[in-house]
């Protein structure tokens, strides 16, 4: 059974998947616009979408562990 703070870890790790990939697009469209800063900024949008990506990894590894405690300790009761 989950606790609280899993089921947030599951809402948090599917809302900083959508914003990565918001992410993602917004530094498609500053690498091929007409921008002086152009690579600049698309590096800059890249490396959000890969930090929100790696925070949703372990948000959701954080989220199995804390389930597979709470089962751990039901069971060992």
């Amino acid at each position: 059974m989950g606790s609280k703070s899993s089921g947030f870890a599951k809402y948090s790790k599917s809302l900083c998947w959508i914003i990565s990939f918001i992410w993602l697009l917004l530094a498609v469209f500053a690498f091929t616009g007409d921008s002086d800063r152009a690579m600049l900024n698309g590096f800059l949008w890249l490396g959000g979408a890969f930090a929100f990506a790696i925070s949703a990894i372990f948000l959701s590894r954080r989220a199995q562990s804390a389930v597979g405690a709470d089962n751990s300790e039901q069971v060992s009761e």
